[in-house]
């Protein structure tokens, strides 16, 4: 993987946490997937283009109150990558705490992320990318 490539994964979790679409949206594929992974039922289970980046990115910001995502670990292959993430959140109205530990598999062409999975564990998220340890 090259350092482009970690770097689009470290400008991805950047933009989340600044709450800034129009950078997220810069390095996805205008062609991109994004299949979620379950773990929140209101989600769709897969997302398509810009667009359904934007309906993902919406969706999201109904139940909460606040919430971050943490990039704890990249592990990087040719063009692709594993990520361990954590999720922390408030939800809105009722106040109970989330915390989760997650995994993101990530594809890339031509600088871009065109596939994303996110996965119940981080060793899902190795095994999806490829580079299961």
């Amino acid at each position: 993987m090259s350092q482009e490539n970690v770097e689009i994964v470290r400008r991805m979790y950047a933009a989340w946490g600044a709450r800034d679409l129009d950078a997220l949206l810069e390095v996805t594929d205008p062609e991109s997937e994004f299949r979620t992974s379950g773990s929140f039922p209101d989600l769709e289970p897969i997302y398509r283009g810009h667009q359904g980046m934007r309906s993902f990115w919406e969706a999201m910001l109904v139940p909460w109150e606040s919430f971050r995502i943490d990039l704890e670990r990249i592990v990087e292959g040719h063009d692709c990558a594993a990520v361990a993430i954590r999720f922390r959140a408030r939800g809105k109205g009722s106040g109970v705490p989330t915390d989760l530990r997650q995994g993101h598999a990530i594809r890339f062409k031509n600088a871009r992320i065109v596939k994303l999975s996110a996965h119940k564990s981080f060793e899902s998220a190795l095994e999806a990318a490829g580079l299961s340890e």
